[in-house]
């Protein structure tokens, strides 16, 4: 094989990943998966008083449901705010698989990412413990949880070749809620900290805080006009991948069996080679036809 022949093949198909790479890679995105389902569990146990009760009005029962919620989620980050932190800033992970070409995922994008859920749960949340007091960090992390957890999976059982078709569905639709949610929120606890920031600060501390504010809806503009790629490239696949499945497996199903070969006749082959003269046709003709044999031979003398 010439060269340009291997240069050609080793682009189509590309060499296959180590078995240690992918181990690694399985067992950090399944425990990543684990890490954030822990963090959703803090989040409903809390929300839904697992946790024990806020306040005397909650324990006597005289409490509404709405005063419940809002008094529960002004406390949310108190009892969960430093696993969020760490479970985030483990994150950072990402960025180095990237930047080490671990993964195929682009850098710029990844950090971005990572930077921006670093700023909320090292500045803002610390910084200013007022922020986090407001429903908009319950709704933040309940977001980050599912769709983290739904990621990690999704590329846990890419890893392992395993294709399930519902967690692809959920990976490239609920985006469509979890990042508005979640970016929405992460935006709103910036805003709400732009005060604080004026007090400590100045207003160069203001301003600064307004303009990170405005740099949420493009990104988010960005994120989901990408994932809306994604979904249509990697449903479209599935979808004709399981109708080219269905179609092979109907066609096998109605396919006819091989017909048996039907004996021949001992009617003896005609020679193609001899003289096609009026005697011989009609004497052809006279055997295949006897009822009219009579006639034809009449009408020959």
């Amino acid at each position: 094989m010439s060269s340009k022949s291997k240069s050609t093949a080793s682009r189509a198909s590309p060499p296959k990943s180590s078995p240690i790479k992918t181990l690694y890679l399985v067992l950090y995105n399944l425990s990543s998966a684990l890490a954030w389902t822990y963090v959703l569990s803090l989040v409903i146990k809390h929300m839904s008083g697992g946790d024990g009760y806020i306040g005397l009005k909650e324990f006597v029962g005289v409490q509404g449901g709405l005063e419940t919620l809002a008094k529960r989620a002004r406390t949310a980050f108190d009892h969960l705010g430093d696993q969020v932190k760490w479970v985030q800033t483990a994150a950072i992970l990402e960025a180095v698989h990237s930047a080490t070409r671990l993964v195929r995922s682009p850098l710029g994008t990844t950090v971005a990412q990572i930077a921006s859920r670093l700023l909320i749960v090292w500045y803002i949340c610390i910084l200013y413990p007022q922020v986090p007091e407001t429903p908009f960090y319950v709704s933040m992390v309940t977001a980050w949880s599912f769709a983290e957890i739904i990621r990690y999976l999704h590329y846990a059982t890419n890893l392992l070749n395993v294709k399930v078709p519902i967690l692809e569905w959920i990976r490239y639709t609920a985006f469509y809620v979890l990042y508005p949610v979640g970016a929405g929120s992460e935006a709103t606890l910036i805003y709400f900290s732009a005060h604080f920031a004026r007090e400590k600060f100045g207003p160069l501390g203001y301003f600064a805080t307004i303009g990170l504010t405005m740099f949420w809806p493009p990104a988010l503009a960005f994120m989901m006009s990408h994932m809306h790629v994604q979904r249509r490239k990697h449903l479209r696949r599935a979808h004709i991948s399981s109708s080219s499945l269905a179609t092979s497996s109907s066609a096998k199903a109605i396919a006819p069996k091989e017909s048996t070969p039907v004996k021949s006749s001992n009617v003896a082959p005609k020679n193609i080679n001899s003289k096609l003269v009026p005697d011989a046709i009609i004497e052809a003709t006279a055997r295949s036809t006897p009822a009219r044999s009579t006639r034809s031979r009449a009408k020959a003398q």
